[in-house]
């Protein structure tokens, strides 16, 4: 009988220090519940990226060039290395590089796995001026002008508004702000941002569903985030914002933005309204 357990104990340390060495996660069993995100240098994610444009109000908006428009990009998610900030903070670096019409932008998130969940600690930007249109139109949303879509896709995910010089030096989220919560279960809610940093963001667990992706198929944790950016204690609905996350990464996102004001030139005279869609989906993966 002392064989035989003894065995088993050596073969649960085996399977256990394989385990973690495999996703290089700082992190013990009693915070995850069996899920922790995948980090791990050369870990890649690809994505087609895809914004779209509907429900135009009224239905002459449809001639307007400007809008009424579908834009496919590319996405490379890539774990590019391990980095120490401030001799302390172990963290890996995740590059997104996006191609869109002719055009690359590059810029690097750095993550973290610790006992209650996965954190984002800092990015850098990587040193450019944001392209102006060529359009005299204007978007009013959230009481800001865009001049497209992927501009208003940044504004809210990494508050980033329009025209803005991102400098080549690393800019910390002070605190950092937790991307997911462990262990991950359905009805978990946190806070991602607090009123002030810009504004209030929450993500909520709401069920766990089937995801079918050029990837494959992968059963997920359906998370919602939340928004309340006109600090009223009332969350938006003009968002409508869903990740689909399991064990091996972020598989979808999709996002809908609701009665989005067409301007003429300058942010002039409103035209109409429409809404509009981003949605990534993951169509190669590489762990």
């Amino acid at each position: 009988m002392k064989s035989h357990l003894n065995l088993f104990l050596l073969i649960f340390t085996t399977i256990l220090i394989t385990s973690c060495d495999k996703n290089e996660n700082p992190i013990g069993p009693n915070g995850t519940d069996g899920f922790i995100y995948p980090l791990k240098v050369g870990n890649q994610w690809e994505y087609n990226r895809t914004f779209s444009t509907f429900n135009f109000r009224p239905d002459t908006l449809k001639n307007n060039q400007f809008i009424d428009t579908t834009i496919t990009s590319s996405v490379i998610m890539k774990i590019i290395k391990k980095e120490t900030l401030n001799n302390s903070i172990n963290t890996f670096v995740f590059q997104e590089t996006l191609k869109e019409n002719n055009k690359t932008f590059i810029d690097d998130s750095y993550y973290a796995n610790r006992d209650s969940g996965l954190y984002f600690y800092a990015y850098r930007g990587p040193g450019f001026v944001i392209p102006k249109s060529s359009h005299s139109n204007k978007i009013l949303f959230k009481g800001r002008y865009f001049n497209n879509i992927r501009e208003i896709t940044s504004y809210i995910t990494k508050a980033i508004p329009q025209d803005y010089i991102l400098i080549d030096s690393l800019i910390y989220e002070i605190p950092p702000l937790q991307s997911l919560k462990y262990p991950i279960k359905i009805g978990s809610q946190w806070t991602y941002t607090y009123p002030g940093k810009p504004w209030h963001i929450d993500k909520k667990i709401l069920n766990y569903e089937k995801v079918k992706v050029p990837a494959g198929s992968f059963n997920c944790f359906k998370i919602q985030w939340l928004y309340d950016m006109n600090h009223d204690s009332v969350w938006d609905n003009d968002i409508i914002f869903y990740d689909y996350v399991c064990e091996k990464g972020l598989i979808k996102r999709s996002i809908l933005f609701k009665d989005q004001i067409i301007t003429g030139e300058q942010g002039s005279e409103p035209l109409g309204l429409f809404d509009s869609k981003v949605e990534s989906i993951l169509t190669k993966l590489t762990l």
